[in-house]
């Protein structure tokens, strides 16, 4: 077993600083709020939009709201079946 100073991989604190100067950062906010305006339009309940994606009702509440994410499948399953898909996520 090696030793690792603090800062794992032997990296001062200098180099961690350089290491994540280039990384990107998502808008996952963004993502939620578009995500929830696309529930909206496209299901008049939220017990509509649970049983498009076969999920329950407080998760088809909780995408309307904006307090949850999806996971990649609904993603993908809403770009194939919702016709505003592209208009509300994309600005297209």
């Amino acid at each position: 077993m090696s030793f690792t100073p603090a800062g794992g991989r032997g990296r001062s604190a200098a180099a961690r600083r350089r290491a994540h100067v280039h990384a990107q950062r998502r808008d996952t906010d963004d993502f939620l709020r578009r995500w929830s305006m696309l529930m909206i339009v496209s299901f008049s309940t939220a017990e509509a939009c649970g049983q498009h994606f076969g999920v329950t009702k407080q998760t088809g509440c909780n995408w309307r709201e904006g307090t949850h994410r999806p996971c990649g499948d609904a993603v993908d399953f809403a770009m194939q079946t919702l016709p505003r898909y592209a208009d509300v996520m994309w600005g297209q």
